[in-house]
């Protein structure tokens, strides 16, 4: 039996109730068991980032209007309004044309997202999109190293010492952004759930 997650765990987390936290929970405890997120201290890494990325579990869409993302070829941006159309969504703020397009791909409906890029901000497909990208990284090898592990992260072309946490944070964002926040949650997460 896998652990369970409430609303009350990522209120807890958070630091207050949301209106999205009984759907979250709900699809996180149908989810993520598929992906093998179900003890406490992968659960404690998932949420930490999710609480970061979501703003304390508020939105599911990215408040920026996503216009910083016009024209970027690495997110697979190449037609006009791509950026304001792609921008994140999700628990882990999916963010762009090609990585719509491969969500839309894996689930077999291949323009899925590109055709209707808001069902991304439906706790649904926020928690599995969020699912996929754990899983396709690997990250809950990183989430169940010790705390105190130092793991190797390649990082703008330098291979760097990190712990499980930055590991992780580095890999969903891409840089150091919001990492005290993202560290905070996790601790908080750790005393909640382990």
């Amino acid at each position: 039996m896998s652990f369970i997650i409430t609303a009350e765990h990522l209120a807890a987390i958070a630091g207050k109730a949301r209106p999205l936290m009984p759907a979250l929970a709900e699809w996180m405890n149908r989810t993520c068991p598929e992906y093998e997120i179900d003890t406490p201290q992968e659960y404690s890494h998932f949420l930490a980032q999710a609480c970061h990325e979501t703003d304390h579990f508020n939105t599911l869409r990215e408040y920026a209007s996503g216009k910083a993302y016009e024209g970027r070829a690495d997110l697979g941006n190449t037609q006009p309004g791509d950026g304001v159309k792609f921008r994140g969504r999700g628990i882990f703020q999916t963010t762009g044309r090609a990585n719509y397009l491969q969500l839309g791909i894996k689930l077999g409906y291949r323009d899925k997202f590109i055709n209707n890029p808001e069902l991304l901000e439906q706790p649904e497909f926020a928690v599995w999109s969020a699912c996929e990208f754990w899983k396709t990284r690997g990250l809950n090898d990183a989430a169940n190293a010790p705390d105190n592990s130092l793991l190797k992260k390649k990082y703008r072309g330098n291979v760097i010492d990190v712990s499980p946490v930055e590991f992780i944070s580095l890999t969903i964002n891409g840089g150091y952004n919001g990492m005290d926040e993202r560290k905070k949650f996790y601790a908080l997460a750790k005393k909640v759930l382990v």
